[in-house]
């Protein structure tokens, strides 16, 4: 919380029977009231996890249909290019819906939909998902329709009362609520209040407060049929596809976005999951069904990163990490290795969550089992690699025949049939690959296992060396390992060598390391990162950014020489960075925003710095050419900024930044 500078948070969880839940910091700083287990918090965006119950409610009565257009219940929003329906708004392919806008005042439900009416749909519905919350806000107002109530009243009479959660209700600035907390922001990193902001233009969308109990009580219940039928759960939880055969939601449906909550698998555990953040708040409530667990989490600023807090203590209470993840040699070893990785998440988590494989069918199970060993094989792609990227992308979607899916959830089934559902459940803690060696012993061990549903010689012998390579690598020293600012890196450099002495594969820290920015233990972690994935981009873009600051000054060189022994050249961690991601640290779009922000930040010579390798690593960008000469004239150089301007409309004579940069020079 001090690193993050968070002035209060409630967080809690429920763990079988047991529940906890604690506040800690200010609910109000001013007059220094804690935040407690009672503090009221914003919600945000997770309302849209109850309005999406509500349309159940109402499809369950027959006064609603999923697949009715969205006018057959809000006559008052205008028809769009395309038709738009229910569903389609409830997992956010409905054309990309905007306008609902936030301010200090009260805005009725009709003119909510009156704003959003203003901006006509751009984008054809089901062929895209694009998230919103002016779309939940229509579904919010259709409920009022047909209810013939405030959206508000039909939750606490549907939904709040049945299941007991007495301190979830309507937002408003005027009402009493108790415990109310205060909102904050950063203002040039200072705490500042919040101005009055009435969320009442994001009704259905995320207008409600609650608090971290009552979020645990909603996610304890929602699922014991007190508001909604087995059916209309199995319905709020069934990932949909887009028209062009892909599954809905954030990252290419990476994380499923059902009606109203967002699934994804964590170690092949599905995950339900919804999520807020508005001005002001930041809440999270994570479901994890096979542990029988829930955490909930509410704070009252909205700039920070609220995961780092759910997965520490997932880890405390599991023993387990919450991310395992998994660095290979090259590019095509990570390619395969994706291949097996969505294999054993998506088809692992469909699993869980139906309770058998998406098919038995002796056919699609052979091609499934086909697909993934073309895929997932380095003659595919060690030919036109991105052809043979897109088929292992699209191998878990429909487009792909969700193959990956077929072949992972059929795998899941067998394990489970031979060893039990405690033994597969230890995946969630060892991960992907011993889930593929325990596979390949089982039909090694059973003739009668058909040979169309095993894998290909080339992958069984990889997953088996993988498989050996990571259970010395992935061990408990490793399992435990949280790398900080205050660890002792050279301690953990040394025990990391040792165990990844030639694997192919090994746990992968890269981001941890390359997270610690500051002195000495920055410089440390970051040439560890190089040392031990010198394949990673990030790594040698990180470690590359380093070495160009600490050639700004002779203060720094110095610093440099002292604690890590000399400088080397910047460039080239720079060039690496760029062939391993065109789109990472040293592609355009990120060096464009950290020498924007440098010079915005008066760091002109570490920005020029920069600048003069985004010149050499992109030499046809005529934006890094006038970043140069625009602090060329900030500190005096006349004739060398006329000069990278010059050549800027040599690139681009249409380049209207460098024709003002000469402007302002010749004035």
């Amino acid at each position: 919380m001090e690193q993050d500078r968070i002035p209060g948070l409630t967080i809690g969880f429920y763990k079988d029977d047991y529940t906890w839940v604690k506040g800690f910091g200010y609910a109000d700083v001013e007059n220094k009231l804690p935040a407690k287990v009672e503090s009221a918090y914003r919600l945000a965006s997770i309302t849209k996890s109850f309005t999406g119950v509500a349309i159940l409610q109402l499809v369950e009565q027959g006064k609603m249909k999923l697949d009715a257009e969205i006018q057959t219940y809000l006559p008052y929003y205008p028809k769009q290019r395309w038709p738009v329906t229910v569903q389609q708004l409830l997992v956010h392919t409905g054309g990309g819906q905007q306008g609902s806008g936030l301010g200090p005042a009260y805005v009725s439900p009709k003119d909510v939909v009156a704003r959003i009416a203003k901006f006509p749909i751009q984008i054809e519905p089901g062929t895209r998902y694009e998230y919103t919350t002016s779309g939940y806000n229509l579904l919010g107002a259709a409920v009022e329709e047909v209810a013939g109530m405030p959206l508000g009243e039909y939750f606490r009479k549907n939904i709040f009362a049945p299941l007991g959660l007495k301190d979830t209700r309507m937002d408003s600035l005027t009402e009493l609520i108790p415990n109310r907390v205060r909102s904050y922001q950063m203002v040039k990193g200072e705490l500042k209040n919040i101005e009055p902001l009435d969320v009442s233009t994001r009704f259905g969308g995320g207008g409600l407060t609650g608090t971290v109990p009552d979020l645990l009580a909603w996610a304890r219940q929602v699922d014991d049929g007190r508001v909604l039928s087995k059916a209309s759960l199995e319905s709020m939880y069934t990932p949909v596809t887009t028209k062009g055969g892909r599954w809905v939601g954030i990252g290419d449906g990476a994380l499923y976005y059902t009606l109203g909550w967002v699934l994804f698998p964590v170690n092949g555990q599905l995950i339900i999951e919804n999520n807020g953040a508005q001005i002001g708040t930041n809440t999270e409530l994570v479901r994890i069904p096979a542990k029988r667990m829930t955490i909930a989490f509410a704070c009252n600023i909205q700039e920070i990163d609220r995961m780092p807090y759910i997965k520490r203590l997932y880890e405390l209470l599991t023993d387990e990490p919450y991310d395992i993840n998994v660095f290979t040699r090259d590019r095509t070893d990570q390619a395969i290795f994706a291949a097996l990785k969505d294999t054993f998440n998506y088809g692992s988590l469909h699993f869980e969550r139906t309770g058998r494989p998406l098919t038995t069918g002796q056919q699609e199970l052979a091609e499934a089992f086909a697909y993934l060993n073309r895929a997932a094989s380095r003659s595919a792609l060690s030919g036109d690699y991105s052809s043979a990227l897109k088929a292992i992308t699209d191998g878990r979607h429909p487009i792909g025949g969700s193959a990956f899916l077929k072949a992972g959830s059929y795998m899941a089934m067998k394990l489970r049939e031979k060893h039990g559902a405690e033994s597969i459940a230890r995946y969630s803690a060892t991960g992907t690959l011993p889930f593929f060696a325990d596979y390949v012993a089982l039909y090694r061990a059973d003739a009668r296992h058909p040979r169309e549903f095993r894998l290909s010689e080339e992958l069984e012998a990889l997953s088996l060396k993988w498989s050996r390579d990571w259970g010395r690598a992935w061990n408990s020293y490793t399992r435990q390992l949280r790398v900080s600012p205050g660890s002792d890196l050279d301690a953990i450099g040394t025990e990391l060598r040792k165990l990844f002495r030639g694997a192919e594969v090994r746990p992968d820290f890269v981001a941890p390391l390359c997270d610690i920015q500051e002195g000495v233990p920055a410089l440390k972690a970051a040439k560890l990162a190089v040392e031990l994935y010198p394949e990673s981009a990030r790594a040698n873009g990180n470690y590359g950014l380093l070495m160009l600051l600490g050639n700004v000054t002779e203060e720094r060189r110095a610093y440099y020489r002292q604690h890590l022994g000399g400088i080397e050249p910047a460039l080239e961690y720079f060039k690496k960075s760029l062939a391993l991601n065109p789109e990472g640290l040293a592609g355009v779009r990120v060096l464009g925003q950290i020498t924007t922000n440098w010079t915005n930040q008066d760091r002109l010579d570490d920005a020029l710095a920069l600048l003069n390798v985004a010149v050499e690593l992109h030499s046809r960008e005529p934006r890094f050419l006038v970043g140069q000469g625009e602090i060329h004239r900030r500190q005096g150089r006349k004739e060398k900024a006329v000069g990278a301007a010059q050549q800027a409309l040599a690139l681009n004579p249409d380049f209207a930044p460098a024709r003002e940069l000469l402007k302002r020079l010749n004035q």
